[in-house]
């Protein structure tokens, strides 16, 4: 077992950058070593939040659920959305493996674009919600990886 997996790849990185892209004799050689520290560094990144950003972003769609389920019933959709807010209100993944975290994410990303469409038509106040919901989960997933 690597005790610290994201350590572990942030040093192979830095043993990339700084033992063996300067030996390189090639541009090639010199963008391709650039390359794989970057991706080091991303998958570093990505490991680190791997549980969290999924679940960040499960609850944060659960919010917009229970938005969609406030409305008043005049402004509610006519479509299976509310039931299926329902059912992400109660949900768990199976585990706390990436694979049964994995699955719920993207049954909430999936309602999640079923929202969003229905209220851009229907529901300024649910649209702006579901934006702001996009917001968060593009600046939770961005990588912060030093460049040039």
């Amino acid at each position: 077992m690597i005790p610290y997996p994201g350590q572990t790849l942030r040093d192979l990185a830095l043993r990339i950058a700084t033992d063996i892209a300067p030996a390189t004799q090639t541009p090639f050689a010199a963008a391709d070593s650039g390359l794989l520290t970057g991706l080091l560094l991303a998958m570093a990144q990505d490991y680190e939040r791997a549980i969290y950003n999924p679940m960040a972003d499960i609850d944060d769609v659960r919010q917009l659920c229970r938005q969609m389920l406030a409305l008043e019933d005049e402004a509610r959709p006519d479509f299976d959305a509310l039931a299926e807010c329902a059912q992400l209100l109660e949900a768990e993944p199976a585990s706390l493996m990436l694979e049964d975290v994995t699955a719920l994410h993207a049954q909430a990303l999936n309602l999640l674009i079923v929202i969003h469409s229905w209220a851009e038509v229907h529901h300024a106040t649910i649209d702006l919600a579901a934006w702001q919901v996009l917001r968060r989960y593009s600046e939770r997933h961005k990588f912060d990886i030093p460049g040039p």
